[in-house]
This record gives structure tokens, C-alpha cells and sequence, in this order.
């Protein structure tokens, strides 16, 4: 049996990746409805 604390390094490492994905995914998502704003004044109301 492992100790509680076993888990507490690689789920926090899982969770930053997690997070940063998160982040960089929105923000990509961002930027991508800002350009068809740009580009389509009506195609940002899909996002």
C-alpha cells in the first residue's frame, strides 16, 4: 500500500498539464473567434 501522499506529486503534475491545456486551448479559441470577428461580423454569435 502506498502512502496518501504517493499520489499527491503526480496528481498535482496532472493537474497543472490539465490546466495548462485548458488554458492554452481557450486561448486559442479566443483568438480564433476574434479573426472570424474580424473577418465575419455575424460568425462570432456560433461560439
Amino acid at each position: 500500500m502506498t502512502t496518501p501522499q504517493g499520489w499527491v506529486g503526480p496528481a498535482a503534475i496532472v493537474a497543472g498539464v490539465l490546466l495548462l491545456i485548458v488554458a492554452l486551448f481557450r486561448r486559442s479559441r479566443a483568438t480564433l473567434a476574434k479573426k472570424r470577428r474580424a473577418t465575419h461580423p455575424g460568425g462570432a454569435d456560433w461560439w
